[in-house]
C-alpha cells in the first residue's frame, strides 16, 4: 500500500490549529514577534487555562499567582511557554479510542521530552526547547495509528503480545512504521523540515547523511527513559550510554544520572496537567 493510499484510507486526518502551526514555524526564527504570539495564545481559552495552570503548578510556581499569559511568559520564558502550548495543542488534535491508554502514552512521551531537553542543554549548539518539542512529537505516528486506524492498531497490539516488536508489527500490517507515518503527517501539517527529518530518522539516525542532531537526541532520550522504566540503575544507564549516538553531539552526561528521577517526575507532572 502506498503512503498516499494509506492516508486516503484515513477518513479524517487530524488537523492542527493555526496557532500551533505559527508556533512550530517560529522555532529557529530570530525575528519571531513574541508579543503577537503571546496575544494569540491569550485568545485561546482552553490553552490559556492550561498554560496558567502550568505556570502556577508546584513544579514551576515561584512567588505570587500568575493570572495572565503575559505574566506566564515572564515566569516560564517564551521558549518554554511555546513548547507547552505545542504540547497542549497536539494532545487536543487526536481522538484515540477508549481502549488506548492516553495517560500512559503522554506520561512516557513527556518523560522522553524532558530527558531530550536536558541532553540538549549538555550538548553543543542545541536548542533545548526545540529538542523538547521534537521529542514531544516523535511518536505522533503512533497516535495517528491509534486514532485513525483502530482495527489495525488492535492487530498490531496482538502481534506485539505474541513477541513481535512494535516497529516490525507495524511494518507487517501497514507497510510503514510509526516514524515514517509521523514524518508524513508532519509534512502534511507543513511543519518545519527539521521536525519532519527528526521524526523520520529517529529509529536509526546514523544511517542517514547528513545526520539529524534532533533525531540523535530523540533516540538517546528514548534509550534513557526505556532503560529507567526497565529498572536499570542510573549509573548502569550512563555506563551503557550509546557512545556512537552521543559523540556527534559532544554530550557531557556526567550529571545525567543524578537527574533521572527528577526528570521522570517532571514528565509525570506535565502529563497530569496537560491531559486533564
Amino acid at each position: 500500500m502506498s503512503m498516499d493510499h494509506l492516508f486516503d484510507k484515513i477518513k479524517q486526518l487530524p488537523t492542527i490549529p493555526q496557532l500551533l502551526h505559527e508556533l512550530m514555524q517560529s522555532f529557529g526564527d530570530e525575528n519571531a514577534q513574541i508579543d503577537k504570539i503571546a496575544a494569540k495564545i491569550a485568545m485561546d481559552q482552553v490553552i490559556s487555562v492550561k498554560v496558567l495552570r502550568l505556570a502556577n503548578s508546584a513544579a514551576l510556581c515561584r512567588g505570587k499567582e500568575v493570572t495572565s499569559i503575559e505574566q506566564a511568559v515572564i515566569r516560564l520564558g517564551f521558549n518554554r511557554l511555546r513548547s507547552l502550548v505545542v504540547a497542549s495543542s497536539i494532545i487536543g488534535s487526536f481522538k484515540a479510542p477508549p481502549s488506548f491508554d492516553k495517560h500512559r502514552f503522554w506520561t512516557e512521551t513527556f518523560q522522553v521530552a524532558t530527558i531530550a531537553r536536558i541532553l540538549a542543554q549538555q550538548a553543543k549548539e542545541m536548542d533545548p526547547e526545540t529538542a523538547f518539542t521534537c521529542a514531544l512529537i516523535h511518536n505522533i505516528g503512533e497516535l495517528l495509528i491509534q486514532s485513525a486506524l483502530p482495527e489495525e492498531a488492535e492487530l498490531i497490539h496482538l502481534a506485539v503480545q505474541q513477541g513481535s516488536s512494535r516497529v516490525e508489527a507495524q511494518r507487517e500490517m501497514l507497510g510503514y512504521d510509526y516514524a515514517q507515518l509521523g514524518a508524513e503527517l508532519a509534512r502534511r501539517w507543513q511543519l518545519a523540515p527539521a521536525f519532519v527529518v527528526a521524526i523520520d530518522q529517529q529509529l536509526d539516525p546514523l544511517a542517514h547523511q547528513p545526520v539529524s542532531r534532533d533525531a540523535l537526541l530523540i533516540r538517546l532520550a528514548v534509550f534513557v527513559s526505556f532503560a529507567w522504566h526497565a529498572g536499570v540503575p542510573a549509573q548502569a544507564i550512563i555506563a551503557r550510554f550509546p557512545t556512537p549516538l552521543a559523540k556527534p553531539l559532544g554530550l557531557d552526561i556526567s550529571q545525567l544520572a543524578a537527574q533521572l528521577e527528577t526528570l521522570h517526575e517532571q514528565g509525570n507532572a506535565l502529563a497530569e496537567l496537560l491531559t486533564q
